[in-house]
């Protein structure tokens, strides 16, 4: 591999391990809106939990995203590490 190599590898992990500690905080950031919604007809409404249900789902599924692109980032700085990346 070439240095001009070497110095684009080392480049992109950079910028990968920007995106997946972006991912991490992204999931922590998040992590509220996934929590289970209060069933109690008392403290909400049939229309509010509703929405609060769909909410959570919508947040089930960003998250599930995100850790999905993070695997695929884990899988690439694996590839970049055994210089079979490219």
């Amino acid at each position: 591999m070439t240095e001009e190599q070497n110095i684009n590898i080392d480049a992109l992990r950079k910028v990968l391990l920007e995106r997946k500690a972006e991912l991490a905080r992204l999931n922590e950031i998040s992590a509220e809106s996934r929590a289970p919604v209060e069933l109690d007809q008392t403290l909400q409404g049939r229309l509010s939990r509703m929405d609060a249900m769909q909410q959570q789902e919508m947040a089930k599924e960003t998250d599930r995203r995100r850790q999905i692109d993070s695997q695929r980032i884990d899988a690439a700085l694996k590839r970049m590490d055994g210089d079979d990346y490219g």
